[in-house]
């Protein structure tokens, strides 16, 4: 499988617009990105103030993929190869219900993994009916923190599925000025546990 430079993040921390502390800043000027993620990069600079100059993999974070600067010590630039897992829509065709997937809680939290390149969007349609503002590319290797509901008694989680689609809520992370009501093609992604 092909190997994939990305920046992992190893704890919670901001992507910034200048190489300085993110509390003097502006808020169009930074992003929150939890621990776990995993951003597939275009191309990235050696520390330089202790910040890593990263230039995203076609993702846009406040309308810009280029030019972020993030913390070195909060982060990790790896190179993995990337191997698709189990999709979230083989794991439903295992299930009885198909109008959600369960899965193995994990402090509410769980990664959803992108095998393949794909458009994360705000209904759960064709992406070539929406407009540039209701949807993103994400590259295939990308990993993303979502946040579940509570576990069950039995310390599993039911993610909802509309329409062969995924309705997810990202952690903290911002995409087009959303964290909530993103949908996603339950063929093109998997679920990972977190920690």
């Amino acid at each position: 499988m092909p190997n994939i430079a990305g920046v992992l993040v190893l704890q919670d921390t901001v992507l910034k617009r200048q190489p300085v502390d993110s509390g003097g800043l502006p808020s169009n000027e930074k992003q929150n990105v939890p621990a776990g993620t995993y951003l597939v990069l275009q191309s990235y600079a050696d520390p330089s103030n202790n910040h890593y100059r990263v230039n995203l993999e076609d993702l846009q974070i406040k309308g810009s993929s280029t030019n972020w600067y993030i913390f070195s010590q909060h982060v990790q630039i790896v190179k993995r190869s990337f191997s698709p897992i189990k999709s979230i829509g083989d794991v439903v065709a295992g299930q009885s219900k198909q109008d959600g997937v369960t899965v193995p809680a994990s402090a509410n939290l769980q990664k959803l993994v992108f095998n393949v390149d794909t458009v994360i969007k705000r209904k759960p349609v064709d992406s070539a009916v929406l407009n540039d503002q209701s949807k993103q590319l994400i590259p295939a290797g990308t990993e993303l923190i979502i946040v579940t509901n509570n576990p069950d008694v039995n310390n599993n989680v039911r993610l909802p599925i509309q329409d062969s689609h995924l309705k997810f809520t990202l952690k903290t992370l911002e995409i087009k000025g959303f964290t909530q009501d993103w949908y996603v093609f339950i063929k093109h992604v998997g679920l990972q546990r977190v920690g």
